[in-house]
């Protein structure tokens, strides 16, 4: 055998076979590398995934937590009305009376003393005259001299009878509204019920100073409880 012979093609099963087996195993490794990357690329997709999720889920949270925020109903604005707290007047708008403290009651008007006017519970009154008078001490308690006779009229258009039991006349005098004692001599107040469309005067005394009688105030009012008529 030559020297030629003796050395293996690289067809045969000998040494030659070597390269191929390296040429696979690069391969196998090639296609390992390019899987391992394939994976890694999914996971990342998946994980950017769930991240945009997860964010996409704490914005809603956070837009109904926060009011006015997208997505969120927005609170309630106070009314005007609840604004102002208790309501300043009337359902029609009318100006809710005050007590005020020179006659210790709410008025309900101030008119002229012979100007007709509607009380609280329906009559109309008007005070006539007042005149002075120089009354006598008849009960405990009432000082006879100065003295101012107040008359008054009722006109009933209720269309039905009214009880005048809860009439309530009453006079003051002077800048600071001092309430006058009523006297009985003379007096002749109204009592009883006043029958529908009827009319009927009444007299009442009070003690004034004859120096203060010019500033004698009126208050009516025919409803226990109700605002006053002022008639000055």
């Amino acid at each position: 055998m030559t020297k030629a012979d003796s050395i293996p093609s690289p067809a045969s099963g000998g040494g030659g076979g070597t390269p191929a087996r390296n040429r696979v195993r690069t391969i196998a490794l090639i296609v390992a590398a390019a899987v391992v990357v394939a994976l890694v690329v999914i996971g990342l997709v998946l994980a950017g995934a769930r991240g945009a999720a997860t964010n996409g889920g704490g914005q809603g949270d956070a837009a109904n937590l926060v009011p006015g925020a997208s997505g969120s109903p927005a609170p309630p604005s106070p009314s005007a009305s609840s604004s102002n707290g208790k309501d300043e007047g009337g359902s029609d708008g009318t100006a809710t009376p005050k007590v005020d403290p020179r006659y210790g009651a709410e008025v309900a008007q101030t008119v002229k003393q012979d100007v007709d006017a509607k009380l609280s519970g329906g009559l109309t009154a008007k005070v006539v005259s007042v005149e002075a008078d120089d009354a006598k001490a008849v009960r405990a308690g009432e000082t006879a001299g100065d003295a101012v006779k107040v008359t008054i009229s009722l006109t009933n258009g209720t269309g039905r009878d009214v009880s005048l039991s809860q009439l309530s006349v009453n006079a003051y005098y002077g800048g600071k509204a001092t309430p006058a004692v009523s006297l009985t001599d003379g007096a002749k107040p109204l009592v009883g019920a006043l029958a529908n469309g009827a009319t009927a005067s009444g007299v009442y005394l009070y003690t004034v100073p004859k120096a203060q009688q010019d500033s004698t105030v009126i208050t009516m009012t025919d409803a226990a409880g109700s605002p006053v008529t002022v008639f000055k």
